[in-house]
């Protein structure tokens, strides 16, 4: 063994320990306010909170347990699936619990509620398959995959940053949402939140939660297209390139 790969950090532990305040925070956040929302103020159910505990746990068990079991072996699709749980406790907050936690449990008419829901499984479908089918595009129609993955002797070498960037430069992806959405949304949601106090306590927590909804809806989607790119790049492609070549995949940073 050679000095520098002895003195090559243990990238899955790293991973780990960088991933567990994002999985321990967000998730638990939207359980917290879950409670406070759903259980108590409105006093409709208590599933919301129970749901974002169990992420939460998790979020927090399956990395540690991957980190464990791979310790040491560097290998870029552990690290992918730890980055990726990671996005997921980000997408549950801002997706799960601020949008559709509010069409499934927050009072309100059916007239309202179906479309709302639906729309928003619409509009996640549609912008997870539009992710898929980009990060595809640059995977096998440009020069990322040479560039980006080191071919030696025994393994395939991936510098995480210098990756991230050249896929950064390579690939095209549109905004969720136009930018006339974005203006229309930060006008409506302090309107919602004033609106909401000057009227009731009652009314006011519907307010919060539906501000939440319409602010959430758009960040979402953000996070969605980042975990189906990170798991195409950082878990499905590595698991191919070991299938194919019989050669492990390494982080190298």
């Amino acid at each position: 063994m050679t000095k520098s790969e002895t003195k090559q950090k243990d990238a899955i532990w790293e991973m780990t320990k960088k991933a567990t305040p994002v999985n321990f925070i967000f998730p638990m956040l939207g359980a917290g306010v879950s409670y406070a929302a759903y259980a108590d103020d409105l006093a409709v159910s208590g599933w919301p909170w129970k749901i974002g505990l169990l992420v939460t746990l998790i979020c927090l068990f399956v990395p540690f347990v991957a980190s464990m079991m791979y310790r040491r072996s560097n290998l870029l699709w552990v690290c992918g699936l730890i980055l990726s749980i990671a996005t997921f406790s980000m997408y549950f907050f801002f997706g799960t619990f601020a949008y559709f936690y509010y069409f499934v449990f927050a009072p309100m008419e059916p007239l309202l509620r179906w479309p709302g829901l639906l729309g928003g499984f619409a509009l996640t479908l549609y912008w997870a398959a539009t992710s898929k089918r980009t990060v595809m595009h640059t995977i096998t129609n440009t020069s990322f995959v040479k560039r980006a993955f080191e071919e030696n002797a025994s393994d395939f070498r991936y510098r995480t940053q210098a990756g991230m960037a050249l896929f950064e430069r390579l690939n095209k992806e549109r905004s969720p949402f136009p930018k006339i959405y974005s203006y229309i949304v930060f006008g409506i949601a302090p309107f919602y939140l004033i609106l909401g106090r000057l009227l009731s306590s009652n009314f006011g927590a519907n307010g919060v939660l539906f501000a939440l909804a319409i602010l959430g809806m758009p960040v979402s989607l953000w996070f969605a297209g980042l975990l189906v790119r990170i798991y195409l790049v950082m878990v499905s492609l590595p698991r191919k390139l070991e299938r194919e070549h019989r050669k492990p995949v390494l982080v190298v940073d």
